[in-house]
């Protein structure tokens, strides 16, 4: 079969019940080189009460969020819209415009700026009007065809929360200090003078300052274990490193705890739609593909 530009080749679609009538006119052109494909449909899509049509430049050119929608994508949003105007769901220009206008003021844009915008993604102004109002259609629908029966009951969330507790391990905020080697004594010496100060807790150690640090429980090495018995104020028992003492104080503990039902209750909710929202929408798919029909040239 020849094929032609939309310059010399016209399609008028009618159609009757299932049926497609086309009439095509065709202008013979013997120099097909200095053609150029300015467009072509891809997909005609039959819903019950209209046609969408699906053209190269559709699937082309990115979404206004951003990225290339695959060819199902296209079909599933088209059929989105058939399955709207089925339903006799309106267009609302007035909550376009409240979008844009919202957008503009979010992003402190100017009604330029925001031309620019649907022209990066290769839209006229009035396309990538058109193309928000496709995306609150298309969002008005899965509202009412899915989201609206996410419903997770509460005992469904208590007993997700009995069966994987959250439990938030403990914390220990600690400070280093350093003591150098003392040149003047033994390192025996100096040490044990070091762990008579940290058993009494003399005051030269108090006036003492180092780098403060929080780790968690799981984070603390074997060798500083012993900080799990320690008390806020208690300092460690000095241990020598290069060039001196290190000794450790704790500044504060915070205890393991279980994070309560309240605290879990949302992010549990989010858990438990997933599946079910997953679940809906493919059967939402299934319904769509199910009432319209789809032609591919």
């Amino acid at each position: 079969m020849k094929k032609y530009t939309l310059l010399s080749v016209f399609f008028i679609f009618t159609v009757v019940t299932s049926d497609i009538i086309c009439d095509v006119v065709v202008e013979d052109i013997s120099d097909k080189s200095s053609l150029i494909l300015l467009d072509q449909i891809e997909m005609v899509i039959f819903g019950q009460e209209d046609v969408e049509i699906i053209t190269k430049s559709d699937i082309d050119r990115p979404a206004l969020g951003g990225g290339y929608r695959t060819q199902d994508e296209i079909v599933f949003e088209r059929s989105v819209l058939l399955d709207a105007k089925k339903h006799k769901i309106p267009q609302d220009e007035e909550a376009v415009d409240a979008g844009m206008a919202q957008m503009q003021r979010e992003h402190n844009l100017s009604h330029e700026e925001l031309e620019n915008i649907f022209l990066a993604s290769g839209y006229t102004f009035e396309e990538g009007r058109q193309q928000l109002q496709v995306m609150q259609t298309v969002n008005t629908m899965l509202d009412v065809k899915v989201r609206s029966n996410l419903i997770v009951p509460r005992r469904d969330v208590e007993q997700y929360y009995e069966d994987h507790p959250d439990i938030i391990e403990s914390t220990y905020t600690l400070e280093r200090l350093f003591i150098p080697f003392d040149k003047k004594m033994s390192t025996v010496r100096q040490k044990r003078i070091l762990e008579k100060y940290c058993a009494t807790g003399d005051k030269k150690l108090e006036s003492l300052s180092g780098v403060v640090f929080t780790l968690n429980h799981s984070d603390v090495a074997e060798s500083k274990q012993f900080i799990y018995s320690m008390e806020p104020g208690q300092v460690s028992s000095p241990q020598e490193v290069e060039g001196g003492f290190e000794l450790l104080r704790l500044v504060e503990k915070t205890p393991e705890y279980k994070k309560t039902l309240d605290e879990m209750y949302h992010e549990i909710v989010d858990i438990l739609r997933r599946p079910k929202y997953e679940e809906l929408m493919h059967k939402y798919r299934d319904q769509l593909m199910k009432n319209v029909s789809i032609i591919y040239l």
